[in-house]
């Protein structure tokens, strides 16, 4: 091979391993990143979360703003304890650096994503829950089938405190009601998915008219903390 040739392709090789030596740097920091920012927050050092972010950010999120999501996520998450992991995932074509840690009552979840100047664009903290995938969608499973046998007080048995106030177990017997009357008797329960990103989970039912989709949200103690019966594609499973 001509000498040249040899050192194109070389150089080619040495540009590649530039990049992604880059790119882990970067993703490496941002990680650091979310990790500082989980500690920062925990704290109460709020202004400091706030340096951090982009003009667009700082705009729509005031330091108010954080320091009302810091106190009410203490007041249910109770205090920090210690980090469990950072890493990355990507969420509707766009990379998310994510932190988990021990907080007292709970695991919280921070979510992080940035702009090309390392600048956060966007923060999302919560309390998760201890349920597996598989878990959870056995629990969505179980409740669809107690809307099917019309067991409403044992359905509301399993929300959360503001579940019950909002729906109690007449309003939700006239949902349940409602749908009959639209789609019809209900026919057996098709499949369970959990969402990759939150605490929910889709359970695709067939009427004998078609089907719905019962969507269940578990807040971090695995109580109910909503529930929806939404519209489904006939030809295909739902996306979440």
């Amino acid at each position: 091979m001509h000498p040249a040739r040899n050192f194109l392709i070389l150089f080619v090789i040495l540009l590649g391993c530039q990049s992604l030596a880059q790119a882990q740097t970067t993703d490496e920091r941002r990680l650091s990143v979310s990790k500082e920012v989980m500690e920062k927050f925990a704290k109460g050092d709020v202004a400091s979360v706030r340096e951090q972010f982009s003009a667009d950010l700082k705009d729509s999120v005031s330091e108010s703003d954080l320091k009302g999501a810091q106190e009410d996520l203490a007041g249910v998450a109770g205090a920090f304890q210690s980090h469990i992991s950072q890493t990355t995932r990507t969420a509707q074509g766009e990379q998310v650096y994510i932190s988990r840690s021990q907080f007292e009552h709970y695991k919280v979840e921070l979510r992080l994503t940035f702009n090309d100047a390392n600048e956060i664009t966007d923060l999302r903290i919560a309390p998760i829950s201890d349920l597996s995938s598989e878990s959870m969608e056995a629990a969505a499973r179980a409740v669809t089938d107690l809307l099917r046998q019309e067991q409403f007080k044992e359905v509301t048995d399993k929300f959360s405190e503001q579940m019950k106030e909002s729906m109690p177990a007449d309003r939700l017997a006239a949902s349940w009601a409602h749908v009959m009357m639209h789609l019809g008797p209900f026919k057996n329960i098709r499949t369970a998915r959990k969402d990759p990103e939150y605490d929910r989970v889709d359970v695709r039912c067939e009427f004998e008219n078609g089907p719905m989709i019962v969507r269940i949200l578990f807040d971090p103690s695995g109580k109910i903390a909503g529930l929806w019966m939404l519209p489904a594609e006939p030809e295909k499973d739902s996306q979440i």
